[in-house]
């Protein structure tokens, strides 16, 4: 899978990159909210965004929100060592999937993009739909 990764801690986008690449996943790393949506307007397609919610330059919610617009089809998450609740929830309600506590779990991370890859697997391909054939349309 292609993941964009978007924290403002360097030490965290490190980790994850190095996880997440020697498991196989192609992941581009960006340093703040900015970064991330022009990212995400020039790069792509992403099948993942994994984006902090409080960052210096701007809200993980508007990277979420601009995934939304941008790459539709992606899957949205956040993750935080510092939100509350209500965060959490507006996170959700603008697109987020899911929250992950930081430090992030990796374990549950992985669970996570393996249920991805196996849905995206096993979704049936969408199918033209039949027009009638000329025999079989009446008209009145």
């Amino acid at each position: 899978m292609k993941i964009l990764l978007v924290d403002d801690e360097p030490e965290i986008l490190d980790e994850l990159r190095d996880v997440l690449s020697r498991r196989g996943h192609t992941v581009m790393c960006v340093d703040g909210a900015m970064a991330a949506i022009h990212t995400l307007g020039r790069n792509g397609p992403f099948d993942v965004l994994l984006t902090d919610i409080r960052m210096p330059d701007g809200s993980g919610i508007d990277v979420v929100r601009a995934c939304l617009d941008l790459q539709p089809k992606a899957a949205r998450y956040v993750m935080s060592g510092h939100a509350g609740d209500e965060e959490i929830a507006r996170a959700r309600d603008e697109g987020a999937l899911d929250y992950f506590p930081k430090p992030v779990a990796l374990r549950s991370l992985m669970q996570v993009l393996a249920g991805l890859g196996g849905e995206r697997d096993a979704a049936p391909q969408a199918r033209p739909a039949k027009r009638p054939s000329p025999k079989t349309v009446r008209r009145h």
